[in-house]
């Protein structure tokens, strides 16, 4: 990567990051809106050089745009309420075949705002450490803003336990590499944001902050809260143990996949159900030898059976206010009935000519041999004879 050299920047026109004359304003901005436009900075042409690296008697433009001196004795800085103007470092192409890293403004009105949403470091840390990550974003932040943000974030005694738990860490996963306390330093390294080895160096304390606040409350100090936790009426089985198990990882740092976790998880889970899945559960012979995925499956059928009956009861609601409001419409005569829809001239069946019967005597149509003439003239004079 070919960056250009600062020291051959004349220093008149070096570009430093004018202050703004009015406060910060709260809510999240894009970072990219605030970068100084052509015509609000002057920005001279970067000559690349290649094999050549930024001398050690220059500090890197970063440095330059800060007020360090009252940091350089401080870890802290000499006020909370001090105010830093924070900017991150992102890579920006200043000329063709040339890459900078450029200080980005970041409107400390952000990080005020982004406090209040962000939570409370002892009622869930691992909430804190995501959120934060997701915060801070890819940029490259030097030592003084990250010391600025957090002393925005918190207070003496969470910054003690952030850096101690975050220092543990680093030496506990790098025991061959840098010192935790030199990745860390109480002191500005005034890291060059130039080089890689100094860019590297302010990752690496990013992370190490992230990691500290996830390590920073130690286990069992609000274990309480576990045990004072309730399922709530409209609350799906599902829904309440993983909450127990997340009120258990976080409170009282037990694994909840481990032996005693999953015991503590078990008992919990049947003595703070709701009312009705209590007593269901209570009721299994030896629930306590029971899996925690058989207690699950029986609390399950408890909340499904009262969501039927909940549909039930709304369906018969339903159903008696119509009624009502059909009975005073047809007492009031407006009761309306819904057209029917136009049928055709009905299809009759064609009539048939019934069939005349034969005669069995004379073959002819129209009567029967019981009424034939001829059979009676015939007899008649069978009879004479």
């Amino acid at each position: 990567m070919t960056t250009g050299i600062p020291s051959e920047i004349p220093s008149a026109q070096r570009w430093e990051q004018p202050l703004s004359p009015f406060p910060p304003q709260p809510g999240f901005a894009r970072a990219e809106e605030r970068i100084p436009s052509a015509a609000q900075t002057v920005v001279p042409p970067l000559q690349p050089t290649k094999g050549r690296q930024p001398t050690t008697t220059s500090s890197p433009p970063a440095s330059r745009t800060r007020l360090k001196a009252k940091l350089m004795g401080d870890e802290w800085g000499e006020s909370e309420n001090e105010g830093h103007s924070l900017l991150p470092l992102r890579e920006v192409p200043t000329a063709p075949g040339v890459i900078e890293f450029v200080n980005v403004p970041l409107n400390t009105g952000d990080v005020r705002a982004f406090k209040k949403e962000m939570g409370r470091l002892l009622d869930d840390h691992f909430s804190v450490a995501e959120r934060l990550d997701e915060f801070l974003g890819s940029s490259i932040y030097t030592y003084e803003d990250l010391m600025a943000i957090l002393r925005s974030l918190f207070n003496n005694k969470e910054r003690e336990m952030i850096k101690q738990a975050g220092i543990r860490d680093w030496d506990w996963c790098n025991p061959q590499g840098t010192p935790g306390d030199q990745k860390w330093p109480s002191t500005n390294p005034s890291w060059n944001a130039q080089t890689e080895d100094g860019r590297k160096s302010m990752i690496d304390l990013k992370n190490i902050i992230i990691q500290g606040i996830r390590e920073a409350v130690p286990g069992g100090q609000n274990i309480s809260k576990v045990f004072s936790e309730c399922q709530e009426k409209e609350e799906s089985p599902t829904e309440w143990i993983e909450r127990l198990r997340r009120s258990l990882q976080i409170y009282s740092g037990t694994d909840p996949n481990s032996p005693v976790g999953e015991l503590l998880l078990k008992t919990q889970f049947v003595a703070k159900s709701w009312e009705n899945i209590q007593k269901k559960l209570e009721k299994i012979d030896g629930w306590q030898d029971k899996s925690l995925q058989e207690l699950l499956r029986e609390a399950q059928k408890v909340h499904m059976r009262r969501e039927d009956e909940k549909q039930k009861v709304q369906a018969k609601v339903l159903v008696a206010a119509v009624k009502e409001v059909q009975r005073q419409e047809q007492a009031l005569g407006k009761y309306k009935t819904l057209p029917r829809k136009p049928q055709g001239p009905r299809k009759t069946a064609p009539v048939t000519k019934k069939k005349q019967p034969e005669c069995y005597y004379c073959k002819k149509l129209g009567h029967i041999r019981r009424d034939c003439k001829k059979r009676m003239k015939d007899e008649k004079i069978f009879q004479e004879d």
